[in-house]
C-alpha cells in the first residue's frame, strides 16, 4: 500500500496544480486506510466537499468545482486536470480562497487531522494521515 517513503515525505510539485492532484491522491489513500480500518469518515468528506464563499461578490466555489472527482466505478477520487487547470486560469483567486480562506478547506484540516492523530492506534492510518496532512500544509503554504 506504502511505497519506501517514510510518511512525512511527499513527491515534489512544480505548482498548484500538481499540489492539489498531489493532495486528492494522499486524500484518496486516507479515505481507502480508513475503510479498511472500519473508521468512520464522514467528517472529514464534509470538511473537503463543502462550499466556501470567497470574499466579495462571487458564487461559492467547491472542490467539485476545480475538477475533483469521484469514480464510483473505480472506488477512488481522481483529478479532471483540464477542469483544474481551467480553475486555475479563470478562477485563481476563487481556487486560492476555497484552500487557504480563514473558514477554506486547508485551515479546518490542518486542525482536524492533528487532532485526529492523538487517537490514532493503527500504523498504516497513521502514516495515511500523516501524508494528507503534509500535502495539506505544502498546499496551504504555496497558496498562502
Amino acid at each position: 500500500m506504502f511505497d519506501e517513503k517514510t510518511p512525512y515525505e511527499t513527491n515534489p510539485v512544480e505548482g498548484p496544480l500538481d499540489a492539489i492532484c498531489a493532495f486528492v491522491e494522499a486524500y484518496d489513500l486516507l479515505q481507502t486506510c480508513l475503510a479498511d480500518a472500519d473508521e468512520d469518515t464522514d467528517e472529514l468528506r464534509a470538511a473537503i466537499f463543502r462550499p466556501v464563499q470567497p470574499e466579495g461578490d462571487c458564487a461559492p466555489i467547491g472542490i467539485y468545482e476545480i475538477g475533483v472527482i469521484f469514480n464510483p466505478s473505480e472506488g477512488n477520487y481522481g483529478i479532471n486536470r483540464h477542469k483544474l487547470n481551467a480553475a486555475l486560469l479563470t478562477r485563481e483567486a476563487d481556487v486560492r480562497a476555497l484552500f487557504v480562506q480563514e473558514d477554506g478547506i486547508l485551515p479546518y484540516l490542518c486542525d482536524f487531522l492533528t487532532e485526529f492523530l492523538g487517537d490514532v492506534e493503527d500504523d498504516f492510518v497513521y502514516a495515511a494521515t500523516m501524508r494528507f496532512l503534509n500535502e495539506c500544509r505544502r498546499l496551504f503554504a504555496m497558496f498562502a
